[in-house]
C-alpha cells in the first residue's frame, strides 16, 4: 500500500507555495497527496495546532501516513525542525508548538538535521518546500526515521500556552479551541463529564448561556447564543443563521466556565 502524504498549512492557494511543496514530493516519491487545509491565519501556530489535533485521528489505521505540517513564522531562524512518529503517523513540523497538541505520549521525537536529504536551494526562507517536502517524500521511500538526526526530549519541544480543562463537582473551566467558518465555537469541555447538556449553563466573555439544541435547526429564528454538542464532541457555542464568535467577540484560547445547573 503507498504511503500517504498529508499537507497543513497556511499558504493559502493563490501563491504558487503549495504547488511547489507538492511538485517536490511528488518528484520524489510515488505517495499518495492529501490536502488537509491551506487555510490556517497566517502565522497562528495556535489555529494551526489545534487543526492538526482535530484531524490526526482520522488518519490514524494501517497505513503509513506522513503529515507536512508548515505555519512557521520563524522560518530560518535557529528553531528546529522536528519529526514525530507516533504509531502509523509521522508528523513533521517546526518546534514551535505546532505538533505538540497532536502528539500522544508514545509519539518519538527527532531533530531533523540530515542535510543530505534537503534542497541545496540557498534558501532560507522556504522550509516547507527545501526540507520538509524532500523529507517526507525520502520517508515514504523507506528512509528510516532514526536517519534523520537524534532524538529529542518531549520536555524540550516548544508548548502552547494552553492549560487543560479542569474539572469540577458541579463544575469545569476550560478554553475556545477551534472557530469554524459557520462562526460556531468549539470548547475543549467533555459534556459527559458535565450530565446532559441542557442541564449546563455557560460563561464566555461575560455572557451567560443557558439555551441548548440537539441540532442547530432545533434554534431556526432563535438568533441567541446557545449550547450544543459538537462534531468534535465537545461542548460548542452557536447561534443558528449568524456566527457566535463575531457577536460574542471570541478568539481562540478564550476562557470559558461551565457549571451544572442545580
Amino acid at each position: 500500500m503507498r504511503a500517504l502524504i498529508a499537507f497543513l498549512s497556511d499558504f493559502g492557494t493563490r501563491d504558487p507555495y503549495v504547488a511547489q511543496v507538492k511538485g517536490v514530493i511528488a518528484s520524489r516519491c510515488d505517495a499518495e497527496l492529501l490536502d488537509l487545509t491551506h487555510e490556517i491565519v497566517p502565522f497562528d501556530v495556535v489555529e494551526g495546532a489545534f487543526f492538526l489535533r482535530d484531524a490526526i485521528s482520522s488518519l490514524r489505521g494501517a497505513r503509513q501516513v506522513i503529515v507536512v505540517a508548515v505555519v512557521d513564522p520563524g522560518v530560518g531562524s535557529s528553531r528546529r525542525l522536528l519529526a514525530a512518529v507516533d504509531d502509523n503517523v509521522t508528523l513533521l513540523g517546526p518546534d514551535n508548538g505546532l505538533l505538540t497538541l497532536a502528539l500522544t505520549d508514545g509519539a518519538i521525537v527527532r531533530e531533523i538535521t540530515n542535510d543530505t536529504i534537503f534542497l541545496q536551494t540557498g534558501v532560507h526562507t522556504f522550509h516547507g518546500r527545501d526540507r520538509l517536502a524532500p523529507v517526507a517524500a525520502a520517508l515514504a521511500m523507506g528512509t528510516r526515521i532514526e536517519e534523520l538526526g537524534a532524538r529529542v526530549e518531549r520536555g524540550s519541544i516548544v508548548k502552547l500556552p494552553y492549560d487543560a480543562p479542569e474539572y469540577a463537582e458541579r463544575s469545569a473551566h476550560g478554553s475556545v479551541t477551534a472557530i469554524d467558518r459557520y462562526g460556531n465555537v468549539s470548547t475543549d469541555l467533555d459534556p459527559s463529564r458535565l450530565g446532559d447538556i441542557d442541564s449546563v449553563t455557560l460563561e464566555v466573555a461575560g455572557v451567560t448561556i443557558e439555551a441548548s439544541a440537539n441540532c442547530y435547526a432545533e434554534m431556526t429564528g432563535s438568533n441567541e447564543p446557545f449550547l450544543i454538542v459538537g462534531s468534535r464532541g465537545t461542548i460548542e457555542i452557536s447561534i443558528a443563521g449568524a456566527s457566535a464568535a463575531e457577536r460574542l467577540r471570541l478568539k481562540l484560547l478564550d476562557r470559558v466556565k461551565a457549571a451544572k445547573r442545580v
